[in-house]
């Protein structure tokens, strides 16, 4: 894992001056954070040690032995498609994704907690879009009954990593709409250990 994503998964700011971690919307939130951050970063460890491995093996047998199986890239590539949306999810959450932020930074807080709510507003509106359509193909592959190559593997399910991971991400995105609009203080401390470009 990244240092950026593995400071995200371990850093948890305290809760706000004069609210406890178990009660109320900063309890919640706090809760599904727990969650979701585990979820995530099994997709992500699973992903990545599948990636490994199979490029690994691949790539040895290829060098020793002059021959690869003809899933080895397939099977790859989908793991990359499903650790790419879940480590999306996990950077949209903390917003250590790359941006360009000086500008926002030196904005007065109303300011800068409206521009937040327009990006989440624009995540959510493209990640709806996304889902859509990406649900449309997945259920395509269904339908035909289409197997990732060389396996008995529906391709269905590696295809779900699209419309899954983005909706992880939009999970994530109103998680960070509600903290900018009742735990902006927390927010902004979760914030400072990262880099923002």
């Amino acid at each position: 894992m990244a240092p950026i994503a593995e400071a995200a998964a371990t850093t948890v700011a305290p809760p706000a001056e004069g609210q406890q971690e178990g009660r109320g919307l900063a309890g919640v939130i706090s809760r599904i954070d727990r969650v979701l951050g585990q979820a995530e970063s099994g997709v992500i460890l699973v992903s990545y040690a599948t990636l490994i491995v199979i490029v690994g093996v691949e790539t040895l047998r290829r060098a020793l032995i002059g021959a690869q199986e003809v899933w080895g890239p397939e099977i790859a590539l989908y793991a990359f498609v499903w650790l790419s949306w879940f480590s999306m999810a996990k950077h949209g959450r903390y917003g250590t994704h790359l941006s360009f932020s000086e500008l926002r930074q030196r904005l007065p807080k109303n300011g800068q907690r409206a521009l937040e709510l327009i990006d989440c507003a624009l995540w959510v509106a493209i990640g709806v879009i996304i889902i859509v359509t990406s649900w449309g193909v997945v259920e395509n592959q269904i339908n035909m009954g289409q197997t990732v190559f060389g396996t008995p593997i529906p391709l269905a399910v590696a295809s779900l990593a699209v419309p899954v991971g983005w909706a992880f991400s939009m999970v994530r995105i109103l998680q960070r709409a509600a903290m900018v609009l009742f735990a902006w203080d927390r927010l902004k401390a979760e914030r400072g250990g990262f880099l923002n470009l």
